[in-house]
Parts: C-alpha cells; sequence; structure tokens
C-alpha cells in the first residue's frame, strides 16, 4: 500500500515545475527537519499519512497551477477600462428595513 501512495507521489511530483519542486522541497526539509528526496525507495520507508499529506500537496499545487487565473494579467487586462466604483446587490426600499 504504501509503496502505491510512494508511486503516485513520484508521479504526481514529475508533473511539477523544477520553481515548484524546489519549493515543495525546502518546505518538507523545514518541516521534517531533514531532506524529503523524491526517490521511490526513499519515499516507500516514509509513514503512509505523510506520503499522503505530500500527494495532497503537490496536487494542490498542480490545481492551483493549472486553474487559478493568472491576477497580475487579469489587472493589466482591466487597467485601461472603465469599471464601475459603486458596487449594489438591488435596490433597497423603505419598507425593506421593517
Amino acid at each position: 500500500m504504501k509503496n502505491e501512495i510512494a508511486k503516485k507521489v513520484l508521479t504526481e511530483f514529475e508533473r511539477l515545475s523544477d520553481d515548484d519542486k524546489n519549493s515543495l522541497s525546502t518546505a518538507l526539509e523545514h518541516y521534517y527537519g531533514k531532506q524529503v528526496r523524491f526517490l521511490i525507495d526513499e519515499l516507500s520507508k516514509m509513514d503512509q499519512k505523510d506520503l499522503e499529506n505530500i500527494k495532497s500537496t503537490i496536487g494542490g499545487m498542480i490545481l492551483t497551477r493549472e486553474y487559478a487565473p493568472d491576477i497580475l494579467k487579469a489587472y493589466a487586462s482591466l487597467k485601461d477600462k472603465d469599471l464601475p466604483s459603486k458596487i449594489s446587490f438591488g435596490k433597497r426600499g423603505y419598507n425593506d428595513f421593517y
């Protein structure tokens, strides 16, 4: 079971960019107090719960990279647009408060 999870972790890890791999490795080293090497033999020695956490973290990184909008690009595309300065959620009348 642990070996299967270790294989999934390694497969997901390979999908990350080099920058994300470095960031993850640094964060895991800080968290575990030792370097986490992404080799099947090394990962298979880890606790199953730790492997699940690493797998979930990698999955979250992948989802964020693939589906989160590029905020800077979106902001730049709206820079010269005439956007409303007020936001409202429908009209309120006198009877709405009583």
